[in-house]
C-alpha cells in the first residue's frame, strides 16, 4: 500500500498529459479507427527511438508489413481452393512472414518489432473485422490497410505529439524557474 500512495504523490506532468492524450485518442472510435491500434503504435515510437527518425522508420515498416499481411491473406484465400482452410493459412503465413523476414534486411525496414506487430494487426484486424467493413473483396483490404496500418501509423505520431506536449510544459516550468530565480 506504501507503494501506492508514494506512486500517486509522484504523479508528474508527463503522466498527466499521456493520460489526456490517450483519452483524447480514443477519439478515433468516432471514425471508426481500431483505437488499439494507434496505442500499439504509440508503444513502438517509444520503443524504437522516441524521435522523428522512428516516426519516419516506423511508418515505413508498418506500412511494409501491413501489405505483406494482406498479401497473406489473399493468398490465404487462394490457396483455400485447393486446400484445407487451416493448411491454407498456413502456407500463406509461412512464405509471407518469409518475406519479412527477408525484408527486415532491408535498410528501410529494420525494426522487427514494428514489422511483427503491424502483421499481426492487419491479419488479424481484418479477420476481426476492426474496420468498416466493405462488400467488395479489394475495397475490404484496402479499408482494413488504412484503418488498421494507419491507426498504428498515427500512434507514432500520437507518442510524439505526447511527448512534445510533456516536454512543453516541463520546459515552461524551468523557464518560470530561471526567470524567478
Amino acid at each position: 500500500m506504501e507503494q501506492v500512495i508514494r506512486a500517486i504523490k509522484d504523479i508528474n506532468q508527463t503522466d498527466v498529459v499521456v493520460a489526456a492524450v490517450s483519452a483524447v485518442a480514443c477519439l478515433g472510435a468516432l471514425l471508426e479507427l481500431p483505437v488499439w491500434a494507434v496505442f500499439i503504435g504509440w508503444a513502438w515510437y517509444l520503443a524504437i527511438g522516441a524521435n522523428g527518425r522512428a516516426i519516419r522508420e516506423g511508418a515505413v515498416t508498418a506500412a511494409a508489413s501491413g501489405i505483406m499481411a494482406l498479401m497473406a491473406i489473399v493468398l490465404t484465400d487462394v490457396f483455400a481452393g485447393v486446400m484445407t482452410g487451416l493448411l491454407a493459412n498456413m502456407l500463406a503465413v509461412f512464405i509471407m512472414i518469409l518475406v519479412l523476414m527477408v525484408s527486415l534486411k532491408f535498410s528501410c525496414i529494420k525494426h522487427s518489432l514494428v514489422g511483427f506487430n503491424t502483421f499481426s494487426c492487419v491479419f488479424a484486424g481484418y479477420y476481426l473485422s476492426a474496420f468498416p467493413v466493405q462488400s467488395d473483396y479489394w475495397l475490404n483490404l484496402g479499408y482494413a490497410f488504412v484503418y488498421i496500418c494507419g491507426s498504428n501509423i498515427m500512434g507514432l505520431a500520437v507518442g510524439w505529439l505526447a511527448q512534445k506536449l510533456s516536454n512543453a510544459s516541463l520546459r515552461r516550468k524551468e523557464t518560470a524557474k530561471e526567470v524567478t530565480a
